[in-house]
Parts: structure tokens; C-alpha cells; sequence
């Protein structure tokens, strides 16, 4: 399971350490970068990262009213801000907004790291009791309620979250371009510019990731992780997996649980 990381800091040389010295991919974890409370929600609308690294003292929108918008905006991303300031007011305000923890600069990396690390083995244990059924931030308004028209970013950032909600139900296009009050001829032109690739190869790909998770980290059967994952037909499911790993769901498990722990 890759978890989304977001860093948001106006100086250029901070994000590039953090992106240089903390261990990422070793942690299963994607960077998406920022480098003002702008691009920060720009970001935000299409990714939904699971983790925020925030400077509290930038220009024009500070990190904590940058989190207060990310949290009125349903994010339920755990935060930890990074300052130069240890007044206690800061740490304090961050309470409100459910901020996870509060890091002083100059940065200690290797504490940082093992933060980071800590947070990203809580938010993947949580999913582990339910992989399929996370949770929406962004669709839990009272039904009838009036909300403004959505733009672009908002409207791909409610799909994806649909999208993992609802991973092992018959899920197309329709269904989808239904839900966002859109055409499905619009849609598709939506994904594909904001995702990069076609509905079906998204779902595709999100579907393998979660079988490859469960396939290694659960004894569940072949037959139930398909069946968990959108896939009736443990054959078709079969067919599915191999043409994207190379390997049946059944060798990728025994080739996973061959190699020794060290």
C-alpha cells in the first residue's frame, strides 16, 4: 500500500531535503511537493494525502490556516507541523485541527524519519481491518443539502475517493458520472487529464494493489481477495493479476513468503 506524503514549505531548500534525505520509497510513500497554501490545496483536491508536512510561517497563508482549509475541506490526513517557532500558542492553535505532532527546525531528520514512519504503520494498520471500505472524507454532507458547484480538481479528488470505497462492487463509468452529476463522456475526459490514465486502468491498478496487499500481508483465499476486490470469478481474477504482475496470485504469494526475513 503507497501512502501519499504532501510537504509544504515556501523554501526550496527545506523541500529538497526532505525529499532527499527522508527514506520515502523504502517507506512505500509518494511525495507530492508545495511550495505555498495555493498550490497546497491545488494538490489536496487531486491527490487526498494521507500525511501533510506543513511549515507553519509561510506568506500569504500560513500552515495553520492552511490546515484549518484542509480541514474544512474534509482532509483527514494526519498532520505534523514543522517550524522555526517553539512558542507554546503555535503547538496549541495546531490542537483545534487535530495536528499530530510538532517539529522544530533546525530539522533532526532521522527523528523526523522515525515520525513519519510511526504515523504511515498506524494509518496502514487502521486500513488493514478494512481495506476496502475507507473512509470518504469527501461525501458525508446531509443528503439535500445545497453544496456550490465543484470545480475540476474537486470533482477527480470525489472520484477517486469513491473509486477506493467501492472497490469490490461492479463499479463503471455510469454509476460514477451519476454520483458527480456529470455526463459520462465528460468524465472520461476529466480522468484522463487528471489522472493520466482511463477509468478502467485506474480501477485496474487500484484493484491489483489492494490483492497484492492482502495476497502478503492476510491468509485470506485467493477466491475471497478477488471477491473483495471487484473480481467474481477467481479465474478472470487470476487472468487480471498475471497479465499485470507476471505471476498468478498464488505464485506471487509463495514467491513472497519464500524470501527469508532477514
Amino acid at each position: 500500500m503507497i501512502l501519499n506524503v504532501m510537504l509544504v514549505d515556501d523554501e526550496a531548500p527545506i523541500l529538497n531535503n526532505l525529499k532527499r534525505i527522508i527514506p520515502w520509497k523504502d517507506m512505500n510513500m509518494q511525495v507530492l511537493a508545495a511550495r505555498s497554501g495555493k498550490e497546497a490545496l491545488e494538490l489536496f483536491d487531486i491527490h487526498n494525502p494521507d500525511i501533510i508536512l506543513c511549515d507553519i510561517r509561510m506568506p500569504v497563508m500560513d500552515g495553520l490556516t492552511l490546515i484549518g482549509e484542509l480541514r474544512e475541506r474534509g482532509s483527514n490526513a494526519e498532520i505534523i507541523l514543522l517550524t522555526g517557532y517553539q512558542e507554546f500558542e503555535y503547538a496549541r492553535a495546531g490542537i483545534k485541527y487535530k495536528v499530530r505532532d510538532y517539529i522544530c527546525k533546525p530539522i533532526h531528520y532521522k527523528e523526523l524519519e522515525n515520525t513519519i514512519r510511526a504515523v504511515g504503520e498506524q494509518i496502514v494498520h487502521q486500513r488493514l481491518k478494512d481495506p476496502f471500505r475507507q473512509t470518504v472524507s469527501r461525501i458525508g454532507e446531509a443528503e439535500g443539502q445545497q453544496t456550490a458547484r465543484k470545480n475540476p480538481q474537486q470533482l477527480m479528488a470525489e472520484a477517486v475517493a469513491y473509486i477506493a470505497s467501492r472497490l469490490d462492487t461492479d463499479l463503471g463509468i455510469e454509476e460514477l458520472a451519476g454520483h458527480l452529476g456529470i455526463s459520462c463522456s465528460y468524465f472520461s475526459l476529466l480522468f484522463k487529464n487528471h489522472l493520466g490514465m482511463t477509468f478502467v486502468e485506474y480501477v485496474t491498478g487500484k484493484r491489483i494493489e489492494a490483492a497484492k496487499y492482502l495476497l502478503l500481508h492476510s491468509d485470506k483465499s485467493i477466491t475471497q481477495i478477488g471477491v473483495g476486490i471487484g473480481y467474481h470469478e477467481r479465474r478472470y481474477f487470476t487472468k487480471v493479476f498475471q497479465r499485470h504482475t507476471g505471476m498468478t496470485p498464488s505464485e506471487f504469494r509463495d514467491q513472497a513468503r519464500s524470501i527469508p526475513v532477514s
